[in-house]
Formats: structure tokens, sequence, C-alpha cells
């Protein structure tokens, strides 16, 4: 009897030491955060990360998703009702269920045409979505667009500053290919020197405004160049360089390119001259090295890097200035389609033009040094209420600089998940195991004809001076100017060789060019059809806008719309909040 009671406790704790270990497990399971475990799993399986890139991309994981914040109670839950469920995940499952209910493929198609009635109608019907779409996504969720708020000061005075765009994979891993590139943006009062700096960087400027000159020291030589509105030169990583804004009202504002040659992939600035704020590089060397490499006693050495107490922007006197432009030359266009010295893109004329905007550009036949770097610049200035028709380019990234005026863009992009507000994390995690049983449905589903194909996400945004916006290439996208001013952006466009700017709309619209038969089978309608909706818009490039077919139609006017010239409003009015 003993026996068999000793027995029955030793099954009993046993079955109770076996119950524990479930559970523990079950919490360890559930206490692991899924968005964690998708991100790493999507840094390792990326094609094209090197070992640093991975290394880049797993530590931005851990840092958007650290340890002890993910509480898995909030995650459970019997399941998510409708009205929180977002409106693109219903309509995926009902596409998907359209397939499993239907064999034949035109009934398939029927049930998902309703899908989609059903979709577009709930979508029209809440308020709140329709805000979002108008004023754009959250900025976390937005990894292209970056605010002005988002360049940060590198050097600040009375009489300028030197802001730097915070770095773009720091947003995103989907930016870690871009992550040796930088923008930034140099602004000088008139009547202003900016001391010698150099940097680990090769450097692309375009003057946005004002005028001065600008003096690069390389290889034991010195060249001096005017510069003006609208020039475009470059300077090489190490080279130092030094400016005047030599205008008597109003400032020089340089936008700048950078790509770093350091190991960090960062960009940093070396100023020769100076005190504390910039320090000098001399001053940061011990003692005994500079009385060597000067041949100078330290008190001599002391009392030329202590006097400079204004920073890197000095003030001049109008004798300073005429004497340090006496020896500058003038760029612009020059013999055998090179310039010597800065190119500006206001002597060429614009590749495209039409009353709804013009299109400025700069290659390597134009001004030799873009080709050093693969790139190219251009400066879209798109009329008020008009748009750029939607393109994408077949090989470079874009870096766009709104420098006039605001607007919106939209872009579509396949890597960023589609999805509405962003709820709580309890939330996120329920969509994101919904999102994971639908996938493992469709990839079990082995008998399944017909796959749903890619779904976009379109990245809208408003855009205004200082803007700054990426666009990768193949990537669709859309500009388009506000009701009352011109949109101006300067872009500058890596690995441009052999790219294309490819055109989806308008006269020079590439599907256009699709033979009779190939339009009916890819769009499943006659060709006469295709061809009256791809052949209505007579214009190419630059386009009136939204705002402005609306107008048209509820005037019932069938003329083209035209919009009046407006002067460009000077951005010395709005700094420093450029």
């Amino acid at each position: 009897m003993a026996m068999q009671h000793k027995t029955s406790i030793l099954i009993f704790l046993l079955f109770l030491f076996g119950f524990f270990l479930s559970m523990t497990v079950s919490v360890a399971d559930e206490s692991e955060d899924p968005e964690l475990t998708e991100c790493l799993e999507e840094c390792r399986s990326h094609p094209h990360y090197d070992i640093g890139m991975q290394k880049r991309c797993e530590d931005k994981c851990n840092q958007e998703h650290p340890p002890g914040k993910w509480d898995p109670r909030q995650g459970r839950g019997s399941g998510q009702s409708r009205d929180k469920e977002d409106p693109e995940q219903r309509l995926a499952k009902c596409r998907l269920n359209c397939r499993r209910q239907y064999s034949e493929h035109g009934q398939q198609m029927q049930c998902q045409t309703k899908c989609e009635e059903t979709y577009k109608h709930e979508r029209s019907s809440n308020p709140q979505r329709r805000y979002e779409e108008q004023e754009g996504e959250r900025e976390e969720d937005n990894p292209y667009v970056f605010g002005r708020e988002r360049l940060r000061y590198e050097i600040q005075s009375d009489r300028g500053y030197v802001k730097v765009l915070d770095k773009f994979h720091e947003k995103s891993k989907l930016l870690l290919g871009i992550a040796n590139y930088s923008i930034s943006l140099l602004v000088a009062n008139p009547r202003t020197f900016v001391t010698p700096v150099h940097f680990d960087a090769d450097c692309v400027c375009y003057v946005v405004e004002g005028r001065g000159t600008v003096t690069t020291l390389r290889k034991g030589d010195r060249k001096s160049h005017g510069i003006r509105k609208g020039d475009v030169f470059v300077t090489q990583a190490g080279s130092v360089l030094y400016l005047i804004s030599s205008d008597l009202r109003q400032k020089l504002v340089l936008a700048k390119f950078l790509r770093s040659n350091s190991l960090t992939g960062q960009v940093s600035h070396f100023y020769a001259a100076g005190s504390e704020n910039p320090e000098s590089v001399y001053r940061s060397f011990s003692d005994e090295i500079l009385e060597a490499a000067f041949n100078v006693p330290r008190d001599r050495i002391e009392s030329i890097f202590s006097r400079q107490w204004q920073g890197a922007f000095v003030e001049a006197s109008e004798e300073q200035i005429r004497a340090l432009s006496r020896y500058s030359t003038e760029g612009g266009r020059w013999p055998f389609g090179e310039s010597r010295g800065p190119f500006n893109l206001f002597e060429k004329d614009p590749i495209h033009s039409n009353r709804y905007g013009k299109l400025y550009e700069a290659n390597s036949d134009d001004y030799r040094k873009l080709g050093w770097l693969n790139l190219r610049v251009s400066l879209a200035n798109i009329r008020e209420g008009s748009m750029i028709a939607p393109f994408y380019n077949s090989r470079s990234t874009k870096f766009a600089v709104v420098t006039e005026g605001s607007g919106y863009i939209e872009i579509l992009c396949p890597h960023v998940a589609r999805r509405g507000p962003r709820g709580s994390r309890a939330q996120r995690y329920r969509e994101h195991e919904q999102e994971r049983r639908e996938r493992r449905y469709r990839e079990e589903e082995e008998e399944e004809e017909y796959q749903e194909g890619p779904h976009y996400r379109r990245v809208r945004a408003h855009v205004s001076r200082g803007t700054v916006f990426i666009v990768p290439p193949g990537h669709p996208v859309v500009e388009v100017a506000s009701r009352d001013q011109n949109l101006q952006t300067i872009c500058f466009e890596i690995s441009a060789d052999r790219n294309e700017r490819i055109f989806l709309a308008g006269r020079n619209n590439i599907l256009r060019k699709l033979e009779r038969e190939a339009k009916e089978l890819a769009f499943d309608t006659s060709a006469r059809e295709v061809d009256a909706v791809f052949d209505a818009q007579k214009e190419e490039v630059f386009l009136p806008g939204p705002g402005a077919r609306r107008h048209r139609h509820d005037r019932g006017e069938s003329e083209e719309w035209g919009g009046s010239e407006s002067d460009d409003a000077s951005l010395s009015e709005l700094l420093p909040e450029f």
C-alpha cells in the first residue's frame, strides 16, 4: 500500500514537472518578439547585403525592438474585430477566398471584382483613412522622405551655418545601400568668408541662390571660380575648399551632395583655421609635433590659432571680397561641350519644356567631373497646379532636395509593408500573426493555379523647402506642385551611366509602344479602348495636376488648363527656416 502511494506521488510530481516545463517553453516562445525575428530574418536573407551591411541592419533591428518591451499577453486574444482589421488585409483574404471557392477563371475574376468594389467603398466611407491619404503616412512608416527638421546643425554662428541630414540608413534598413551618401546645406550671410575646410568625401554642390567665389587647393594648385544661382561644381575628397558670399544683400545657399570615402560611411569636416567652434585640426596635435612641423616655438603657433573666434563664418570687408574675387573665372558653357569651371544649368536649354514645367539637366558631357562620380544633376521646375507625369529611373537612385515652393509626391514601393495607422504592439502582433497564417496557407496550397501578384504601397508625403526625398531605381514616382506655388527640386542621380527616365503616362508613355495584340492580352479589352485611354493625354513629362483637372471639369471647360506664371520666391526671406 505504501509502495502504491509513493508511486502515485511520483507520477503526480512528474506530471507537474512536465506541465510547468511545457508552460515555460510556451511562454518563452510567445515572449520572443515576432517583429524582431522577422526583421533579423530580412537582414540575413537580403540578396545584396555584404557582411558589414547585414551587421548594421541587425543592429538597427535590435535598436527598434529592444528586449523587455514586448508583452506577449497583449498579443493574445480570440481574434481581431472587423472594425480594427485593415481594409487591405480584408481585400487580400477576399481575393484568396475567390480563388479557393471558384475553379473557373471567369468566376474568380467576377468574385475578385466584387472584393475590390467592397474595398473601394470601405476606403471612401472611412474619413480617417481619407485624411491619412491626403496628409501622407506617418514619418516612421515613410522611409523615403526626410522633413527639414531632420537637418541638424553641424556648424552654426551669427554669419551662417551648415546643416547635415541624418544618415539615411538610420531611418530604414531599406536605405543601407546608400549609407555612404549624405545631403547637407550651407548658408552664408552677405559679405561672409567661409574658412578653409576639407572633407573625407567627394562633393557636388548646387548654388540655390546668391553669388560668390569658390576656391579649391589641390595638388599644389589654387583655382578660383565665380559662382551664382544655378551653378553646379564638384570638389574631390581631400581638396581644401573656401568660399566668399559676395552679394551685398542676398545670402549664399548651397545644396551639397556628398559621397563618403571613410570606413564608417560618415562625412567629416576638417577645418584648418579657427579656434574652438569649429576646432582647428592643428590644435588637436601635440605641442611638440606642431613645433617640429612648423619649426617655430609654441607661443608663435598659439598666437595664430587662438585669435579667430568668429568660427567658420567670418565677416569680410568689401575690399577683402574684391581682392579674393579678383582672380576668379566664371563657369558656364565652353566649346566642345565641356565646362572648365562650374556649370550653370540655366545656360543650357531645358531637355523638356511646356506650359506646365521645365526640366534642366547636366551630365558628364556637359561637366566632365560628374562622370568621375557617375552622377547626373537635374532641376525640375513644376508650375503651380501642375505635375510631372508618373515615371521611373531604369538605373539611378534619385536624391531630391526641394528648393522652392511646395506640393506633394507619391512613390510606389513593393518593399514597404502596406498598413493603416500604427496601433499598439499587441495589434501589430495580431496583424503579423494573421499575415503569417495567410502566407503559410498560400505556401501549402500546392494545387493553387493562380498566385496573387505583388502589392505596392503608395508612399505619399507633403514636401516643401528643405524636404529631401529618395526614389530608388524602378520605383514609379509622381511630383505635384501646390495650387498657389511652383515646386522646384534639385536632383542628384547616382548610377547615371545608361540610365533612362521611363514615363508611364503622357504622349511619351512607354506602354503606347505595345502591339495591338499585346494590349488586348495585357488589359483583357480591345486595343481601341486601351488607346483611347493612353492617347487622351496630349502633353508629355509635365502635365496639368489633379487640382487643375478638377477645376476645369467643375467649370465645364474643354480647353487645356494653363496656370499663370509666378515669380520665384527668395529663400532668403524664409531662412533660417529652410
